[in-house]
């Protein structure tokens, strides 16, 4: 019998609460925020900014941080009496928040300033493409010498994924300086640069010159503590759940868990909506922590299947080989039989197969992807000290991986 969908439920209020960034604001951050907060002490005094590098991993709060402070920077400004202080003109800030994540140089970072500030300006946005590199930066310039505010902060979000081509945070960190080719009189208009990235390298790839610019402060975001998680989650369950449908021990147990995972609260957010699917599917009358650690297997299935159908053809040969292994029950192994296995079916596929060493740089990355783990065996004297590896996920969501891979069919496994 086919069922239908009824809008009515007894776990969920409204499920849209659990959402990354519903509602906009944040919990357990007051001390980074003011921390934050204070780089930000010489744009009230009408002075020179200077620039923040903020990172962090995601899900901890740099964004919706970085929109908290441009808010408390600009209510400070309307709540302080300048007229009572003669030393010190009023300051008018304009904010920019622009998100990078799908501009990749330079050049497409600039034109979305450009068109921002114009939209900001009153002015007719430009085409994105067609205008040589030079041109770009002059029109981004010519803008901000136009906006009418004694600042202007622009945050630049996901800046890692412009990569190596970062000669547009070189040019904007050094906007107000005289021997800039493109000078903005910091006298007319002040301009501050935040950099926000999860790429804990971004830092050390930039050139020395771009980071001795960006990184004039900088304000690092730890991962949430269970305790932390507990507080945000409770919070967002209030409006997100039904009077009584959520257990206090089930968001207890779900905190711990995205703690240890990676401190996102993103990760205990989606794990919570999970388990809120679970418990409304069986129209149980709450949440609990066996709902809880259902969904969390059911997660730990979904990032293992959406590793495992990203892996290379070589890493898929070795998670392969430790999949025939179990079969065998030959697990754990040594890194010389499992060698010589996935050179068996490198051989039988046709594929070249990688040295010794990289089949051990590929179990590696394995171990990180949670998929394989190994343990160190100690034979004394005799027997000497070895590793053994083995699955540490499930096989069958693993074969589940590999079978999307048509090229591995060639290898007439039947459980493929």
């Amino acid at each position: 019998m086919t069922s239908t969908l009824s809008p009515e439920d007894d776990i969920f209020q409204d499920e849209d609460v659990l959402r990354d960034h519903y509602p906009e604001r944040i919990l357990e951050r007051d001390e980074k925020i003011n921390e934050y907060l204070q780089m930000f002490k010489p744009v009230v005094r009408n002075k020179r900014p200077r620039n923040v590098f903020v990172h962090g991993q995601t899900g901890v709060g740099k964004t919706i941080a970085t929109k908290a402070v441009f808010q408390r920077i600009i209510d400070s400004i309307e709540q302080y009496d300048y007229d009572s202080n003669k030393n010190i003109d009023e300051p008018s800030v304009r904010t920019i928040h622009l998100e990078c994540k799908d501009l990749n140089t330079s050049y497409q970072v600039g034109i979305h300033l450009v068109n921002e500030l114009r939209s900001l300006n009153g002015r007719e946005e430009i085409n994105t493409t067609g205008y040589p590199a030079g041109e770009v930066y002059s029109k981004l310039f010519a803008e901000l010498r136009a906006v009418e505010h004694t600042h202007v902060l622009i945050a630049l979000d996901e800046i890692d994924n412009i990569g190596e081509d970062d000669n547009v945070l070189y040019k904007l960190g050094r906007a107000n300086d005289d021997n800039s080719a493109n000078h903005v009189d910091p006298e007319s208009t002040k301009v501050g640069i935040i950099g926000i990235t999860n790429d804990p390298n971004f830092q050390s790839n930039l050139d020395p010159r771009v980071k001795s610019t960006l990184c004039e402060q900088e304000v690092y975001f730890p991962p949430y503590d269970a305790n932390e998680l507990n507080t945000i989650l409770t919070d967002r369950a209030k409006n997100a759940f039904h009077d009584g449908a959520v257990e206090d021990s089930a968001i207890a147990l779900l905190s711990g868990i995205a703690a240890k995972r990676d401190g996102f609260a993103r990760t205990g957010l989606n794990l919570l909506y999970k388990a809120g699917q679970r418990a409304s599917n069986e129209d149980a009358g709450a949440v609990t922590e066996e709902h809880v650690r259902s969904a969390e297997d059911a997660l730990e299935q979904d990032m293992v299947l959406k590793t495992v159908n990203s892996l290379s053809t070589h890493a898929k040969l070795v998670a392969y080989t430790l999949v025939k292994l179990d079969d065998e029950d030959e697990l754990p192994a040594k890194i010389d039989k499992l060698y010589a296995w996935y050179e068996m079916y490198g051989n039988a596929l046709g594929v070249d197969p990688l040295t010794s060493r990289s089949v051990h740089e590929i179990l590696n990355e394995l171990m990180l992807s949670n998929i394989a783990e190994c343990h160190e065996e100690n034979k004394g004297l005799s027997g000497g000290r070895y590793y053994e590896y083995e699955l540490c996920a499930s096989k069958s969501v693993i074969i589940t991986g590999l079978a999307d891979d048509t090229r591995l069919n060639d290898l007439d496994d039947d459980r493929l």
